[in-house]
């Protein structure tokens, strides 16, 4: 076998090892954003009081349970403030 055809070789072989290495790359990457939103960090979290309750009433922040997202929050949220 020649120097000319054993570099051929090495490079065919260089070649298939990037590929193999860019799909499983790209293929951890979409597995792991697929579960990204399931993450405990964008769960709601129990509301606590503050000031801002009383008994009858409570005032949920963004992101307890039992916060509904109104209009002004949902101008934050695009603005990225949240």
């Amino acid at each position: 076998m020649g120097t000319a055809a054993r570099l051929h070789k090495k490079i065919k072989r260089m070649k298939s090892v990037k590929t193999f290495a860019a799909i499983l790359l790209m293929t951890g990457f979409l597995s792991t954003s697929a579960f990204a939103q399931t993450d405990k960090k964008d769960a709601p979290k129990e509301h606590k009081c503050t000031k801002a309750c009383s008994k009858d009433k409570h005032a949920y922040a963004h992101g307890e349970k039992g916060h509904t997202c109104g209009d002004a929050c949902k101008k934050m949220e695009k603005k990225g403030n949240m």
